[in-house]
């Protein structure tokens, strides 16, 4: 049987590190993708020494010509799943976001997977049971102030998703969405220093899901989740 295949952005740190990890125990060949080299070869290190395959795909999701490479450097591979988990945060009252800072938001965290999903579609094709999955975010079901523009690519993205499963139905593609509520990510240390653990979701509780998802038989698809701890909220 021929091992199946993943490739994970944002795959050197937090909830990409660990779903990374979570697929590749479960047997896949993981592609790790996202902007720092050193950080994604961490975690394929992480992956050989516990006896997976990994590969290390370094490069910038906002830039098209890389995303053009990348879809280059897999023509011809098969792959049974796509996580998009790459992204970028922002706390700032609308009036004091720049548009550079809206461009960056928009384009990394909404942009990238729809053109990245695009480039890789043949790949997903030929597979007997493909899954693409966006991470999200809390967000996308309650809003907050002092976060619209995050708010906004993240809403976007949870409208691409919807779109997207409805486009690839036919084909048997199953499209979803998880939207975890704060998760005890590097992400999340940045924003909120000092911030009580247990109102955090583990990311290995998110890659567990992720890999609960992508083990569904052919056919065979589920709702978007939002997913927070009982103590939060």
């Amino acid at each position: 049987m021929t091992q199946r295949s993943a490739i994970i952005t944002g795959a050197g740190s937090g909830m990409g590190r660990a779903i990374a990890l979570r697929l590749a125990a479960a047997g896949m060949q993981v592609r790790l993708a996202g902007r720092t080299e050193s950080k994604l070869r961490v975690v394929a290190e992480e992956i050989v020494a516990l006896g997976g395959s990994a590969q290390v795909h370094a490069l910038d999701l906002e830039d098209d010509n890389a995303l053009a490479g990348l879809a280059n450097e897999l023509a011809g591979a098969r792959l049974d799943a796509m996580v998009h988990c790459a992204g970028d945060w922002l706390i700032a009252m609308l009036e004091d976001t720049s548009d550079a800072q809206l461009d960056h938001l928009l384009r990394l965290n909404l942009r990238a997977p729809y053109v990245l999903t695009r480039r890789l579609l043949p790949n997903l094709r030929r597979s007997d049971n493909a899954s693409v999955i966006h991470i999200g975010s809390i967000v996308t079901a309650l809003s907050v102030p002092g976060v619209s523009a995050y708010t906004a690519s993240k809403v976007g993205l949870k409208g691409l998703t919807g779109a997207l499963a409805a486009e690839l139905r036919e084909e048997l593609i199953r499209v979803v969405m998880i939207s975890p509520g704060p998760a005890d990510t590097p992400m999340r240390d940045a924003a909120s220093p000092g911030i009580d653990k247990s109102l955090l979701v583990e990311p290995q509780t998110i890659a567990e899901l992720v890999h609960v998802v992508l083990s569904l038989p052919r056919g065979i698809t589920t709702s978007d989740f939002t997913l927070h701890s009982l103590r939060w909220g």
